[in-house]
């Protein structure tokens, strides 16, 4: 299965980066980040090098329906829900790390 996750820079997305490259129905063939576009992943997270050459690039709806049929999400409370929803629509399948679609008032994130 062809796998892309949106931001992917971070601790979390790291981690997820790492899991997936050692699945063997997992093809990993899309990892976005914003600061990092344009380096290769095993520049962020040095674990990977010997691992990956795949290279960060910006959040693109269009690449990641043409390059994945699988989407993780791994991006700071509160921005999922600006991206998801188009995303949805494209008919990808998406699993969002995010705490923005787990409670149905926002609101009470915070209080847990």
């Amino acid at each position: 299965m062809r796998v892309g996750v949106v931001a992917s820079s971070g601790y979390i997305g790291g981690e997820l980066l790492r899991l997936l490259l050692q699945h063997p129905d997992v093809e990993l063939t899309v990892a976005t980040s914003r600061s990092y576009a344009g380096e290769y992943v095993f520049r962020v997270h040095p674990n990977l090098r010997g691992v990956t050459n795949l290279t960060f690039t910006e959040f693109n709806q269009g690449t990641l329906t043409d390059k994945a049929d699988l989407v993780f999400t791994a991006l700071p409370h509160g921005e999922s829900v600006k991206y998801i929803p188009q995303l949805a629509k494209t008919g990808l399948k998406i699993v969002d790390l995010s705490a923005d679609f787990r409670l149905k008032d926002p609101s009470k994130y915070k209080s847990w």
